[in-house]
């Protein structure tokens, strides 16, 4: 019986000792497993914290895009630990913006030290100045196949909103009223109180219609652009490309570089129609699939941002962009809008000084030199003008043997009327300014840099006019080259084989039929002639890339 006792005893003991071997096997297993789960907790709170920096350091660099003129600038964040102490309290963290040797782009770095975990992401980002300025060509209103229309050749960006012509909703009914139908018994042209008319908003008096800004002076106003409307008519040879291939020596040496992306020239081209669709037909191309310059210049354009699509016996089929042809208009939100100078519509606009102008034509009535000159060829007699008390200057020095004409312009100057530039001839030009005229600008010779200088970071010109800029279109006139800022609130007619740098922007464009070229300059939206209309910048950003280091 005692022995019995003593091996159940033992059997029980036995018993204890696994229970407990057990107990403590589970004991060290929650020990641990809470170990791995505070230190898997850690190192989330980590990763979160970096990703957070990440973001905080992104959303930094693109507010201080403005007051670095588009461009990123090397930046370290030391004060991120305090920033990211809600997710990761007691963490230690950095981040930093290292520019790329083109300036749109740069590396995003984050990195986190939280308890015994440190963790950094990398992401590449890219900023676009999208303002009206960093383009080739940038159409506001643009009537049904005008918007830009013809054999052309353009190297950059395209924006086209196709918005219509401004007016005052006085009928109230949201949307432009052309005003009650009536017969016009004594014929001169407006409703006379006693002739028949059609009470069509049935408010039980005559409702004449709205007025509205005719931009291009047709007398009739212009609507948006509907699904079906054509902004841009592209036909012949016509095309909008990425790069200066085949820009003539003789614009391409008073001009920067076009600027390199891994090696590659690329103007960041980008095509943008808000309303109406592209027409593309015959030989006419957006982008290409070809190889230029043995693959170092970019072929496609960057992207596509037509919201009506595309059309014409080519259509999509000719497009040739990096993110396809299916994208909409991406900028609405931004409301950038046709920079009118003047009437209903024109916007106000603050100066330097952070004086608020009505419209930029006030602006130009108070602060510009005004000057009483209508003519300027190479042949002109000499003159100087200025400087006024706002330091706005002008001189010019004719032709004389072997030395081309130099006009030098300060500041902005307004002539009373039309103003016409050269005559089959040459003009050089120095200093930084801009030439308003309240009527037409007709140039008709060249208009290059002077000698040393280069358009536009050591020299600008720009020129203003409320109704149209017209070029080569003078008897005689073709193949001129030409660098400048040019805008009309109207119309620009760029006549012949005239091969120009720049950008233009206008209401209308009449491009002609014998294949002019335009080169944007994208230096020119960070070195704009003073006073240049709608020269706010707009910036988008992308993230091009993202990972842990």
């Amino acid at each position: 019986m005692n022995q019995k006792k003593g091996f159940a005893s033992t059997i029980m003991l036995l018993g204890l000792v696994i229970i407990g071997a057990l107990c403590v096997a589970a004991a060290n297993m929650s020990v641990n497993s809470i170990k791995v789960a505070t230190s898997n907790r850690d190192e989330q709170i980590a990763v979160q914290a970096a990703q957070a920096g990440l973001e905080q350091a992104t959303a930094r660099a693109f507010a201080s895009l403005n007051a670095n003129n588009g461009a990123f600038v090397t930046t370290t964040y030391n004060d991120m630990g305090t920033v990211l102490n809600p997710i990761a309290s007691g963490c230690t963290a950095t981040a930093t913006i290292q520019p790329q040797a083109n300036n749109t782009y740069a590396y995003v770095t984050s990195t986190v030290t939280y308890k015994n975990f440190t963790k950094s992401f990398r992401s590449v980002i890219k900023c676009k100045n999208v303002g009206v300025w960093n383009n080739a060509i940038f159409a506001g209103v643009g009537a049904s196949g005008q918007a830009i229309n013809g054999n052309v050749q353009i190297r950059g960006s395209v924006h086209i909103l196709g918005d219509g012509e401004p007016y005052v909703d006085a009928a109230g009914i949201g949307t432009y009223f052309a005003g009650d139908p009536f017969t016009d018994s004594n014929h001169n042209g407006v409703w006379d109180p006693g002739e028949p008319y059609t009470d069509v908003l049935h408010v039980g008096h005559y409702v004449g219609p709205d007025p509205y800004n005719d931009l291009n002076g047709n007398g009739v106003y212009d609507p948006p652009l509907t699904q079906t409307s054509l902004n841009d008519t592209m036909s012949g040879t016509a095309y909008i490309g990425n790069n200066y291939d085949q820009i003539p020596a003789g614009l391409s040496t008073v001009i920067p570089a076009a600027p390199t992306v891994n090696g590659i020239q690329t103007l960041s081209a980008e095509m943008r129609a808000k309303h109406g669709q592209v027409s593309i037909n015959g030989n006419a191309s957006i982008g290409t699939n070809s190889i230029i310059n043995g693959g170092m210049s970019k072929s496609t354009m960057d992207g596509m941002y037509v919201s009506d699509g595309y059309t014409g016996n080519q259509g999509a089929a000719h497009v040739y962009s990096d993110n396809g042809t299916t994208n909409g208009y991406d900028l609405g939100a931004l409301g950038i809008t046709f920079p009118i100078i003047s009437g209903i519509g024109s916007q106000q606009y603050v100066d330097g000084s952070g004086n608020t102008w009505n419209s930029m034509t006030a602006y130009y009535s108070a602060r510009s030199l005004s000057v009483n000159i209508n003519t300027i060829t190479a042949s002109t007699t000499a003159f100087s003008y200025g400087p006024d008390q706002y330091g706005n200057k002008i001189s010019f020095t004719p032709k004389t043997n072997n030395t081309a004409a130099v006009l030098t312009v300060t500041g902005i100057v307004s002539v009373p009327g039309n103003l016409q530039i050269g005559a089959k001839d040459t003009i050089t030009y120095k200093g930084n300014g801009t030439i308003y005229s309240p009527g037409n600008i007709n140039i008709d010779g060249n208009l290059t840099p002077a000698s040393g200088q280069v358009f536009p970071t050591t020299t600008a010109l720009g020129w203003v006019a409320k109704g149209n800029i017209n070029l080569a279109t003078g008897n005689g006139s073709s193949q001129l080259t030409m660098a400048g800022a040019f805008y009309a609130q109207d119309t620009i007619v760029s006549a012949k084989q005239n091969n120009i740098a720049g950008t233009f922007v206008a209401s209308y464009f009449n491009m002609g039929n014998n294949v002019p070229s335009i080169f944007q300059v994208p230096s020119l939206a960070t070195h704009l002639p003073p006073g240049m209309p709608g020269g706010n910048s707009y910036f988008t950003l992308q993230q091009q890339g993202w990972r842990e280091r």
